[in-house]
This record gives structure tokens, sequence and C-alpha cells, in this order.
């Protein structure tokens, strides 16, 4: 089973007693929970045990992970579709241990207006619209969708089945995951 952590660590936490939030809601971990949670914060973990599964599936009970039985590739994609993407808070500026793939993508999860969906940012990498094209800012949010979404892909979850087969789809959860394990985007 792989699984990946959701959630925003609180400044309350300490070693006995982690506390994050998730939708709104306050959650305490301690002993096996937090560890199984820290463990999958900054990316892909595979339970080791069938006792660290059972952990995963109650922190999924509460919202707290995603998981999928096999560790392809596929799955992993499949996983933060059920995630929320957003960077994090920042101080200073945008360090230059970026790659242009991670720095196009964090540039619009910065910029686009919205939440963008990772299937929306594969269809904007897989498609080669760049980051400087003009769509920033609630103002261009509406020619942002526009651009995303047709009559070929509109329907419920049609993007997210289209972008799975998009060859493009690995190097995107890649750099996401990179931009997690870097501290730019949280998981939520």
């Amino acid at each position: 089973m792989i699984y990946l952590s959701k959630g925003v660590v609180q400044p309350k936490s300490s070693i006995e007693n982690l506390w994050l939030e998730r939708g709104g809601k306050q959650f305490q971990l301690q002993g096996a929970e937090a560890a199984v949670w820290l463990k999958g914060r900054f990316g892909f973990m595979v339970a080791e045990s069938e006792a660290e599964e059972q952990v995963v599936l109650r922190l999924a009970n509460k919202g707290l992970t995603e998981m999928e039985k096999e560790a392809d590739s596929i799955f992993k994609y499949r996983i933060l579709t059920r995630c929320v993407c957003c960077p994090a808070r920042q101080r200073g500026h945008m360090s230059s241990r970026l790659n242009e793939q991670e720095r196009q993508i964090y540039t619009w999860m910065q910029k686009a207006g919205i939440h963008l969906s990772v299937a929306e940012l594969v269809f904007l990498h897989e498609h080669q619209i760049t980051a400087d094209s003009g769509m920033f800012g609630v103002r261009n949010r509406q020619k942002l969708i526009e651009t995303i979404y047709t009559k070929d892909n509109i329907q419920d979850n049609l993007l997210e089945h289209q972008m799975e087969k998009a060859e493009c789809r690995d190097e995107v959860v890649e750099a996401l995951m990179q931009l997690l394990k870097k501290k730019k985007i949280l998981i939520v």
C-alpha cells in the first residue's frame, strides 16, 4: 500500500503531540498515527507492515492520508488527483534550487488566481502553456478555465481520466513531489 499524508502541521505541535489542520478541522495525532503521518508528509510512502496499513486506513478515514494498493506511477497520479496542492507561505524570493519544470508549476500554482488540480497542471504542461502566457490572477481566471476546459473534457472527471494517459503525467507528479520535499507546496 502506498500513501501520502495531507494536512498542515500547527505551531502548537510537540514531540508528544502532533497537531494538524485540514479542512478547517484540528486533529491531534500521537504515537503510531503521528509517526506514520510524518513519514508520508513529504512524499509517497509504502506501508511496511499490516499494522502500519491499519494506521494508514485510520488516518484515511480522518481525511489525513490518501492511499492506493499499488505503487505504480499511475496510482501516484490518482492519489494526487484526490488532493489539493497549494503553495506554502514563503518568506523571501523563489529559490534558484527549482528546475525549470518545478518553477513553471510553482508559478502557475502561485499566480493562477484559482487552485489548479493536478490534472489541470498536467494539461498545461502537456499543451506547453507556459506560466508567462497572460492567464494569471482573478481577472484572467476565466480565460485560463476556457483554455483548459473544452467540450471534449468538461464533463465530470473527464480531464482527470484524459491526463492519466498524458505522456508528461509522471514528470508533473515528480515535479510536485520535488516541490513538496522543498517545502514549496502543501498537500491538503
